[in-house]
């Protein structure tokens, strides 16, 4: 399917074309460390927010001497990919202080990059009104930030342009995600995350194009009748189609997830009718599911992604989480402790390193998990 090799295209590195010519043309890029971080407020700037990624890295050699490796992969990755210079063609960074690993891939970043633009955004860590104000405070820390170094004021009609095409975005992944509730669906768990990837990769107006005409396509693919087990996944920074393959590859199906490279990112809708944007946008922010750095996220987390379970039938829970990420282990240790009491779906605990696509000992355990279900 035409449609679907373009998102596989795209997805598979940070500089695709969709990116060289919006640099051509004279864009500006600014990379966001944190799905926790209102990209928002940079694309109504017209500047190019972008999720930053190490797609096809094989090593961290030279990110392992500035970083220890008990710090996540994910972190000593994006670094390794500085250090090669696949980060040169960003014109500023975004960062926060999700948590230790990210705090030091931070310093990092700002000590061995010249970006023009470099924002620390403090994140919020726990949920409800103090949570809400805290965040405001932030976004209009980044507001007033680009306008100082950049010399790009962003007005309220801006703010309202961006919140109706992000809402865009969002509805198009919803009737994607409600595709996947089809038994069997009529994508894989891979071609769904070369999809998402693609979203956080290419100006998000042309992603909505790319995605309104693949809809119509997906509906109408023919796929083969099977009873694969029906998988749902979890994890921290988990944004590797060629991982997700290697799982379906056993004979599973991974019709849904909670990853911040995934439904975290799209999930929900901003009130385009609210009097204050900024307000309505930490709105949406503070209601999806919670990453597990938020202290009294679970409860919140747990009725979605339950909610989730019920819907879209899933049978199995992968929770695959990278090695020292210490956050994912305690949400993991929460839900599985909650799925249990409930008599729910089981749970496959896996650890993994960030540019895992297959392991041996990795594949023994899916095999043995999928048995069992």
């Amino acid at each position: 399917m035409d449609g679907l090799n373009y998102f596989e295209e795209t997805a598979s590195t940070l500089y695709n074309p969709d990116v060289r010519s919006w640099k051509q043309e004279g864009g500006l890029v600014i990379a966001t460390q944190c799905s926790s971080i209102p990209e928002e407020l940079i694309h109504a700037a017209g500047i190019l927010p972008m999720r930053v990624r190490a797609p096809g890295l094989q090593d961290t050699k030279n990110a392992d001497a500035h970083l220890h490796r008990i710090n996540c992969s994910y972190s000593r990755s994006v670094l390794e990919y500085l250090l090669l210079g696949k980060l040169n063609f960003l014109d500023g960074f975004v960062a926060t202080n999700t948590c230790d690993h990210h705090l030091r891939l931070v310093s990092e970043v700002e000590d061995k990059s010249d970006y023009s633009f470099f924002h620390y955004f403090q994140m919020y860590h726990t949920l409800g009104q103090g949570a809400k104000e805290w965040l405001l405070i932030e976004m209009n820390r980044l507001v007033k930030e680009i306008g100082t170094t950049l010399g790009i004021k962003i007005s309220t009609e801006d703010l309202r342009r961006t919140i109706s095409v992000y809402n865009r975005t969002r509805r198009l992944m919803a009737r994607l995600n409600d595709m996947r509730k089809a038994a069997p669906p009529p994508l894989t768990g891979a071609e769904y995350m070369n999809i998402v990837l693609s979203g956080m990769s290419i100006p998000r107006e042309a992603f909505n194009k790319r995605l309104e005409a693949l809809l119509p396509e997906l509906e109408k693919r023919q796929v083969a009748e099977t009873r694969l087990p029906r998988l749902l996944i979890i994890g921290g920074a988990c944004d590797s189609p060629g991982f997700i393959d290697f799982i379906e590859s056993k004979g599973a199906c991974i019709v849904a997830d909670g990853l911040c490279f995934g439904l975290r990112h799209y999930m929900g809708i901003i009130d385009e009718a609210a009097s204050d944007p900024l307000e309505a946008i930490a709105d949406r922010y503070l209601a999806r599911i919670p990453c597990p750095s938020i202290i009294d996220g679970f409860d919140q987390s747990y009725a979605i992604l339950k909610e989730i379970i019920d819907e879209l039938d899933v049978q199995g829970v992968i929770s695959a989480r990278l090695k020292f990420c210490d956050h994912f282990a305690g949400i993991r240790k929460m839900l599985v402790d909650q799925l249990r009491q409930e008599k729910s779906v089981p749970v496959l605990e896996l650890e993994r390193e960030y540019n895992t696509t297959s392991s041996g000992q990795i594949s023994t355990r899916i095999q043995a998990f999928l048995e069992l279900l």
